[in-house]
């Protein structure tokens, strides 16, 4: 397991009013700043011992600014995810996810209005 990761999809109207837009750097401006605020929720709630899962964190652009990637890479980031019979799971990722997707969608709505 060496890396994972959560997508949103399905949002059928919202991606025919982008893809009809001309100009998309407004879009990509919310893609960009609402996946460096997941970023940094999502560093802000990882579990730190030696720290190097915190340092394992990589956020990098896709699809020409249209989607970005938050990533831990380390081979126990998902183990500390989601839990083991062991330990129960921090839900670092999905908690700044879950936070970061409502506002997401909420500025991508303002756009279009």
């Amino acid at each position: 397991m060496d890396s994972y990761e959560f997508s949103l999809s399905g949002l059928g109207e919202l991606k025919r009013a982008i893809s009809e837009r001309e100009d998309l750097r407004d879009v990509k401006e919310v893609v960009r700043r609402n996946g460096a605020d997941m970023f940094k929720m999502s560093q802000s709630r990882v579990p730190v011992d030696t720290y190097t899962l915190k340092r394992s964190a990589k956020l990098s652009s896709e699809d020409d600014g249209m989607s970005v990637a938050v990533s831990y890479n380390t081979d126990y980031a998902a183990y500390q995810e989601y839990g083991t019979r062991f330990i129960p799971g921090k839900f670092y990722l999905k908690q700044a996810f879950d936070s970061a997707s409502s506002t997401f969608l909420s500025d991508l709505e303002r756009l279009f209005k």
